[in-house]
């Protein structure tokens, strides 16, 4: 069975069988702690290895993306002539440049309407997605709809193989929440900033691969201008 890997340094090493294709990742972390870096090193790594790539931008308009992935050495260009990358735009409320938009934020019949649209015209080859942030979609909205809405649409994505990235902002949604919708997925990341104000750290932790439970270890990581992140696997945090 073919397998995924994040792309990121370190991060491939403790995950060292991959990740199958149905998998399903949440992303959670503090405000710039690199969680949209990760997005485009998974990004990156799938369109390397054959993917083809649905990123959903919510926090910044899909052009930033494009940027970053630049920096990193990828020309985006090619790929989204060819279908292998494709952006959805759920940021710029009217008048979006992008060939796929959300105008109307938090319907998410609208959204998952959307995303069925865009999936089946991808579904039986490799497929990975991710929507950075998915907070920003649920902002505001009941928390039965949230609960909802994730088990339909993560049964869905598992059911087609996709392999789904959701990034979460640590602290917008009720933790309660997210508890629950946490159990709906396969693997969590946590990206944390610690240490002190002098000697700020980032942490990531890595968890529910294999027992179903939250017990990984916390790593410290780095953001290389070049290479992206980086987990310093012998820097373990102690608790």
């Amino acid at each position: 069975m073919s397998r995924a890997f994040f792309g990121v340094e370190g991060l491939d090493t403790i995950v060292s069988q991959g990740l199958s294709y149905g998998s399903q990742i949440l992303v959670q972390g503090d405000t710039g702690v690199g969680k949209t870096v990760l997005a485009g090193e998974f990004i990156k790594e799938g369109l390397i290895c054959g993917d083809t790539c649905i990123y959903v931008a919510c926090d910044e308009a899909p052009s930033v993306m494009r940027e970053h992935l630049t920096m990193f050495k990828l020309s985006t260009k090619a790929y989204e002539e060819t279908g292998r990358l494709i952006f959805v735009d759920a940021y710029e409320q009217d008048d979006s440049p992008e060939l796929y938009s959300i105008s109307d934020h938090g319907n998410l019949d609208k959204y998952f309407t959307l995303e069925k649209k865009i999936l089946s015209k991808n579904l039986g080859g490799r497929v990975r997605l991710i929507v950075d942030s998915m907070s920003t979609l649920l902002t505001g909205l009941d928390s039965n709809q949230i609960i909802n809405f994730h088990k339909n649409r993560l049964k869905f994505l598992r059911k087609h193989g996709v392999l789904t990235m959701d990034v979460f902002v640590k602290d917008i949604l009720e933790s309660q929440v997210m508890t629950a919708i946490s159990h709906l997925y396969n693997v969590i990341v946590r990206m944390t900033l610690g240490g002190s104000p002098a000697r700020p750290v980032r942490i990531l932790q890595l968890g529910k691969l294999k027992s179903g439970k939250f017990s990984a270890n916390q790593y410290m990581f780095t953001i290389h201008p070049v290479f992206g992140i980086v987990v310093a696997l012998d820097l373990e945090v102690i608790a």
